[in-house]
């Protein structure tokens, strides 16, 4: 054999490259040591490559072809010898092969081994995780459940509570409310008392004022006329008296006149005459001028008391066509009244809640026209029903126009109180 390999050494090479590549098989195939598999790791995969019968002839008679393309030289060599070679190269490619398929098919079944281990692995820690899923999901439903249960709890706590303190503050409201409505009604008790009392004492000061001056205009109407008559007295006793001191004065001097007469005689007649003359004329001026300041007295005395009597009555007048306008003025009015009334409860819709009759008085603003001013309705005497009071407002509203008087009339309704009953 080895002067076989001596005479063909191309030969030695093929065969030592092929115990080569089998050693090299045999050791990526050997299983050495097994690890241990973690489960939590993931499964390695080994590739192997299992040589078929089929390959290794391929690569025998790829030898044999470069033993015979080498060889040719050789061709003389024994052809026993180089048979046996052949047997003996053809029986090791043979072991080499069986031993390379059984490892093959040993790793293939240890791979198959390893999958089937690794998918059972694998199942179990999915079932694991399963099982850790539905315990953590019923664990999650337990606590959503709780949960559920305490925020319902909590929320029916809340609801209660709100509830009590809904009530609580309806109740006050409504004792607010009532006792805001005792309040209103007092008020206007109180206002309508006042009012009344006011009204009241205003037509007793009123007539009050009227009697005294009336009494007045009496008294300066008697004064007036005992002054007159004073003055007339006066007037007859100074006349009394001028003709009285005339006639004195007069006799004097016609003594003087005698005596001066019967001292002087003609002469002194003629001076006494012109004297007396002179005398009379100054007595008739003196006479004519007391009689001229008596009459101018008397007529101014007559004048004033004309002017008074006239004053008191145009005063008496004035306050009599004061009196006859504003009882002109209440009967319009009260003529209206009635109209709006009508109007009103045209336009006045019952409330459901109103099951007998009220009666409540608002307070009204208008301008000339009757138009109702917005915002200015107001409730001033309550029903004690707020639906009822509110529904005279919105009728008040909505019978804008109300039908008024116009001029001096128009007055009474600019602000005016009203009340509204069914």
């Amino acid at each position: 054999m080895w002067q076989i390999l001596r005479r063909n050494p191309q030969a030695l090479y093929w065969s030592l490259g092929l115990h080569l590549f089998f050693a090299l098989l045999m050791l990526l195939g050997a299983h050495l040591d097994r690890p241990t598999l973690d489960p939590a790791s993931k499964a390695r995969v080994v590739k192997a490559t299992i040589v078929s019968e089929r390959a290794i002839e391929a690569m025998a008679d790829t030898l044999d072809a470069g033993q015979a393309a080498s060889g040719k030289d050789a061709a003389s060599v024994d052809s026993e010898a180089e048979a046996r070679a052949r047997q003996a190269a053809e029986a090791e490619r043979q072991r080499l092969a069986d031993e390379a398929q059984a490892k093959a098919k040993a790793e293939a079944e240890r791979l198959a081994a390893e999958s089937r281990r690794q998918a059972e692995l694998k199942a179990q820690r999915e079932a694991e995780q399963q099982r850790l899923a539905e315990e953590a999901a019923q664990a999650k439903a337990e606590a959503e459940r709780r949960r559920a249960e305490q925020e319902a709890q909590r929320q029916a706590e809340a609801a209660r509570l709100a509830a009590e303190a809904e009530a609580r503050r309806q109740a006050q409201e409504a004792a607010r409310r009532q006792a805001e409505e005792q309040r209103l009604a007092e008020e206007a008790r109180r206002r309508a008392e006042q009012a009344q009392r006011a009204a009241e004492e205003a037509a007793r000061q009123q007539a009050e004022q009227l009697a005294r001056q009336q009494a007045e205009e009496q008294r300066a109407a008697e004064e007036a006329r005992r002054q007159a008559e004073a003055e007339r007295l006066r007037a007859e006793e100074e006349a009394k008296r001028m003709a009285s001191e005339r006639e004195r004065i007069r006799q004097e001097m016609e003594r003087r006149a005698a005596e001066e007469a019967a001292q002087r005689k003609a002469a002194e007649a003629e001076r006494q005459r012109q004297i007396a003359e002179e005398a009379a004329r100054l007595a008739e001026q003196e006479e004519r001028r007391l009689a001229e300041e008596e009459a101018q007295r008397r007529k101014q005395q007559a004048a004033e008391s004309q002017r008074s009597a006239a004053e008191a009555q145009r005063a008496l007048e004035e306050e009599l066509q004061s009196a006859l306008e504003s009882e002109r003025l209440s009967q319009e009015v009260d003529r209206y009244v009635p109209v709006i009334r009508d109007r009103v409860r045209s336009f006045w819709v019952r409330p459901s809640t109103v099951d007998k009759d009220l009666s409540t008085t608002v307070s009204v603003r208008l301008i000339p026209g009757g138009d109702v001013v917005p915002g200015s309705v107001r409730v001033v005497s309550s029903s004690g029903n707020v639906a009822y009071d509110q529904s005279v407002i919105a009728a008040v509203y909505s019978a804008s126009p109300l039908q008024v008087p116009s001029g001096p009339a128009f007055e009474s309704f600019r602000e005016f109180n009203f009340t509204f009953s069914p």
